[in-house]
């Protein structure tokens, strides 16, 4: 049974190799490492059998949340657990008086765009060149915290 919980310390290896898998430009261990730092950032992991599967982080500023970063492990999708981390992140942003909640993704991640769709966001602009290791667009997405 998959458990979420906040992010710890010795998480941080794992959370960077997730990002190493999952993202072509991805984060360090450092950066991860500041997120906990941060009083404005939550960050996430969901463990499956002992072992950190996926990772989320959400940052609220002045009552705006954006989600940072989302990632499962590619051998562990389609099992929901992007979905059980996007209802975290979405708990946690209503709890702690997010308004809005907005995040960047690739164009060409339909798998990503249909899963925030299924929780309302909606494109509102598009962020021409915005990635690299490929230059793509970026979607930017929102939506209204309940």
């Amino acid at each position: 049974m998959p458990v979420i919980r906040s992010m710890q310390r010795e998480d941080l290896p794992s959370a960077a190799g997730l990002e190493e898998r999952c993202f072509t430009v991805p984060w360090s261990e450092k950066l991860l490492a500041k997120c906990l730092e941060s009083p404005l950032d939550q960050v996430w992991v969901l463990e499956d059998g002992g072992e950190i599967a996926g990772y989320c982080n959400l940052r609220i500023i002045a009552g705006e949340g954006e989600l940072m970063r989302i990632a499962v492990h590619p051998a562990k999708r389609g099992r929901g657990y992007a979905r059980e981390l996007m209802e975290e992140l979405e708990k946690h942003a209503s709890e702690n008086g997010a308004q809005s909640l907005s995040l960047e993704v690739r164009a060409s991640n339909l798998p990503a765009i249909c899963l925030y769709k299924s929780y309302g966001y909606e494109i509102r602009a598009v962020r021409k060149r915005y990635y690299t290791h490929p230059v793509e667009d970026a979607y930017i997405m929102q939506h209204r915290c309940n």
